[in-house]
């Protein structure tokens, strides 16, 4: 039996979710998404993704917040997850990095960067 392999796309942009869940799905990963992150760290309890994708800017949490959560945590220290962001900073970035994140995209990027990063981390 083949296991999709399950993404979860955390950020409060609708419009981005959409289109995340519409290239992801279209590649045959079971995808589910939430627009802040405490439901992200329920969600990721119940659904135990195979990867999360992250955006920093969120409302509550942010990425980076939740990104330390995660790493602290036993259940979800090993999930990799790639950070989203419009802020192109090397110091965000080597920080995200510190904090434990796999990856890190620059929006906008395109279908093909995205791609690329999640067959990377998943295989």
């Amino acid at each position: 039996m083949n296991l999709k392999k399950k993404i979860l796309i955390v950020d409060d942009d609708q419009f981005m979710r959409e289109l995340l869940i519409e290239k992801l799905t279209g590649l045959g990963y079971d995808v589910f998404s939430v627009s802040e992150s405490i439901l992200a760290l329920t969600t990721i309890k119940e659904n135990k993704p195979d990867l999360i994708l992250l955006d920093i800017l969120l409302p509550g949490l942010s990425g980076l917040e939740t990104l330390n959560v995660l790493r602290a945590d036993d259940e979800s220290l090993k999930i990799p997850v790639i950070l989203i962001s419009r802020l192109d900073e090397p110091e965000l970035i080597r920080t995200a990095k510190r904090l434990g994140a796999d990856d890190y995209l620059v929006k906008p990027f395109t279908a093909e960067i995205l791609i690329e990063k999640v067959k990377a981390l998943l295989g």
